[in-house]
């Protein structure tokens, strides 16, 4: 099962191909997720852009690269979504937040992709890690230690355009949501699995539940 997984270079850099992202392990909990776990991470991705103290020139980059890149996706993932929740997506704030991004008006987009993350909210209840089993735990710290930790080394300021940053210090230095966001987005499996996040839900929780620990701690 683990030779199936691919864990996303960053995190930072969750979806890079929304339209090419198919379900797997979470079926149609996915399908739903996948839209408003974009915009949380589009949202997460300009408030570093707007906010690039700590940031190295190359993060900076590499930003800028994963921002266009899910913004030409997110109207797929929002007519994707408006199919699968009934809900009626507001297409004029898509448009104005590309337009934003297209004038560089960072500021700008930044507000637009909180409406919409506001507007459009993940359903993190179903992923709770407080519905996290023992077993779920297990695995996480399983996947964790075979998985996660040989790659995701970095921290911010390194001079990489899309760095696998440490993920218990992303879970500690962002919000709950967004971080959730990221692990839906930016976990890909192998041809096998035609890329898709194989991931099970008790998984999900698990790591959840792992890293919030690790980041109490």
């Amino acid at each position: 099962m683990l030779k199936s997984f691919l864990i996303a270079g960053c995190f930072a850099a969750a979806g890079l191909c929304p339209a090419a992202a198919f379900c797997a392990g979470l079926g149609t909990a996915l399908d739903r997720a996948r839209f408003p776990a974009e915009v949380l991470i589009v949202r997460g991705d300009l408030q570093r852009l707007n906010s690039p103290a700590a940031l190295s020139p190359a993060e900076v980059t590499g930003l800028e690269g994963r921002i266009q890149s899910a913004l030409t996706g997110l109207a797929w993932l929002a007519q994707e979504y408006g199919a699968l929740t009934k809900s009626k997506i507001d297409g004029q704030l898509l448009q104005d937040l590309a337009q934003s991004w297209a004038q560089r008006d960072f500021l700008s987009a930044q507000a637009l992709a909180d409406q919409l993350s506001n507007g459009y909210t993940l359903n993190s209840a179903i992923f709770s890690a407080d519905r996290a089993s023992a077993k779920d735990v297990e695995r996480a710290r399983e996947l964790d230690l075979q998985l996660c930790q040989g790659c995701h080394t970095d921290r911010v300021g390194t001079e990489k355009i899309l760095p696998a940053y440490r993920l218990k210090e992303m879970a500690a230095g962002m919000p709950s949501d967004e971080f959730l966001a990221r692990l839906l987005s930016g976990v890909r499996g192998t041809s096998d699995t035609a890329l898709a996040n194989p991931l099970s839900l008790g998984d999900i929780r698990g790591l959840l539940r792992l890293y919030q620990e690790d980041a109490v701690d």
